[in-house]
């Protein structure tokens, strides 16, 4: 899977090495992190935690929701993230564009909450 990084009108753009290490850090948390990491392991879960509350909450600021989201599901399936963001009116999804901006905007927060960018 490419993990393609947009460029232009991309708020939330990092470079792409720390893209990647959050990219990891996400998916080892979305498979379970061992009750006897380290605590290195227990800041990086706590912080996706946060991130995973806010963009919860904004999105239910949305004037069109539908139902509750998983956050880190939106992350790795453009398809739930399609459904999840569809507007109202339109027959068609979010395109991969917004799911690639979703999941900058994902990675810039989990980075600015471990202090990263």
């Amino acid at each position: 899977m490419r993990h393609y990084i947009p460029h232009k009108n991309n708020p939330d753009w990092l470079p792409h090495n720390i893209y990647m290490q959050i990219f990891y850090l996400i998916r080892d948390y979305e498979e379970g992190i061992p009750s006897d990491a380290v605590s290195g392991r227990r800041t990086q879960k706590t912080a996706i935690e946060k991130v995973i509350m806010f963009l919860k909450e904004e999105y239910k600021k949305r004037p069109a929701t539908y139902g509750e989201i998983n956050p880190v599901r939106a992350f790795f399936e453009y398809p739930y993230f399609s459904m999840m963001f569809t507007q109202s009116g339109r027959e068609m999804g979010a395109g991969k564009r917004r799911w690639n901006l979703y999941r900058c905007h994902f990675a810039r927060l989990v980075a600015e909450e471990l202090r990263l960018h």
